[in-house]
């Protein structure tokens, strides 16, 4: 049996599939994303396109909108996944 996905308190980061992800999951768009997080799409876009790294404000700017909308990043060795309260 696989060992349970847990929400790690810790994780530093996320993976640009897991933000893709959860945009899905909401229905937004990276100017959605970016209006949520304070940001500018670009800025979305470039992270989506892995263009160049975030800093740790962005990054937890994007984690924070997510959160507020239901969604956690989930991380357990080298797996990954995303959920979303309803």
């Amino acid at each position: 049996m696989p060992a349970e996905i847990g929400y790690d308190l810790a994780m530093p980061t996320f993976a640009v599939e897991q933000v893709r992800a959860a945009r899905a999951f909401l229905g937004w768009t990276q100017v959605d994303l970016g209006k949520a997080a304070g940001l500018s799409t670009q800025t979305i876009r470039n992270f989506e396109t892995s263009s160049f790294p975030l800093s740790p404000a962005s990054l937890a700017a994007i984690r924070t909108a997510f959160h507020g909308a239901g969604v956690d990043f989930l991380k357990h060795g080298k797996r990954v996944g995303v959920t979303v309260r309803r």
